[in-house]
């Protein structure tokens, strides 16, 4: 099924995002050179997924907030590969954003991916106003100083520290990874009407499967090839970063993600939603990204 499911998200999706942005300066370019390479839009497919599960979103909107989820990933992929951050040369199997443009247009064409990711959302014709406010309350959040942003800066922080413990290291790939792909599962549940003890589940489903998919990104830094990674692997070596693998190694780390995988599809399975049959949908994803091999 996800071979179907993906490719046809990543086409929809891409269409809308080269729509939005267009191509007439150079920082529209800027921005389309990251966030229209060739890339698995998992968070576009869990947001997508889980939205098929409300019947208050139409499917053209999910494709506008899932364009949105890429368009802030992408802008992050953007200020991550910079020099002052993680000084990566490769992104999605070509040179990343700051080595074609430049950095300051590299850093002007993340700020507007951002910027856009919300217009996008408030702009769209047939998200009610509660559902907007909603869907950018929770992208921000998801974000914002207290998440993605503040993750970054302490896994900066955090470079080639012998002392970081495990719970530290849990909540550095939480913020910085696994925050936007909780956002992107909620955001399909955006006036659903699910629940607390339902969207309690589903929280608990999305914030272990978005700790599973840093997890397994540290092991494929290791034992993945670069050509498949789309970027240089060893990196997080080469940048002195703290890993799951650097901390409690290769086999330890493979058992973590799979425990957390296995922990996250038994919350999803304790969900009451009206079409059982199509959570299924979440239920590969989750076991696609520990199986992925880039």
């Amino acid at each position: 099924m996800l071979d179907s499911f993906l490719p046809s998200i990543q086409k929809k999706v891409s269409s809308r995002i080269k729509s939005l942005i267009g191509d007439s300066n150079l920082i529209e370019k800027s921005m389309a050179h990251t966030s229209l390479a060739s890339s698995k839009m998992i968070r576009a497919g869990l947001l997508i997924a889980s939205g098929g599960l409300n019947s208050n979103i139409k499917s053209d909107s999910l494709i506008s907030m899932a364009s949105a989820v890429e368009m802030m990933h992408s802008y992050s992929l953007i200020h991550d590969d910079l020099p002052c951050m993680d000084d990566d040369d490769m992104r999605r199997n070509q040179p990343s954003n700051h080595v074609v443009f430049g950095e300051a247009n590299a850093v002007l064409a993340g700020d507007a991916l951002q910027a856009l990711a919300f217009e996008v959302i408030a702009r769209d014709k047939n998200l009610s106003d509660l559902q907007k406010v909603e869907s950018i309350k929770i992208l921000a959040s998801a974000c914002g100083k207290n998440g993605m942003i503040y993750g970054q800066h302490l896994d900066i922080e955090n470079e080639n520290n012998p002392n970081l413990k495990k719970s530290e290291l849990d909540n550095i790939h939480k913020l910085k990874t696994g925050k936007l792909i909780e956002s992107s599962i909620l955001l399909g549940q955006v006036d659903s009407g699910l629940g607390e003890k339902d969207l309690q589940n589903l929280k608990n489903f999305s914030a272990l499967i978005g700790l599973a998919f840093q997890i397994k990104d540290d092991v494929l830094d290791v034992v993945g090839a670069s050509e498949k990674m789309g970027k240089s692997n060893l990196s997080d070596q080469k940048n002195k970063k703290s890993t799951y693998v650097g901390l409690v190694g290769l086999e330890e780390s493979i058992s973590r993600y799979k425990k957390l995988t296995k922990d996250a599809i038994s919350s999803l399975k304790k969900i009451s939603f009206s079409n059982r049959a199509n959570s299924k949908e979440l239920e590969k994803l989750a076991t696609f990204i520990i199986d992925r091999d880039n």
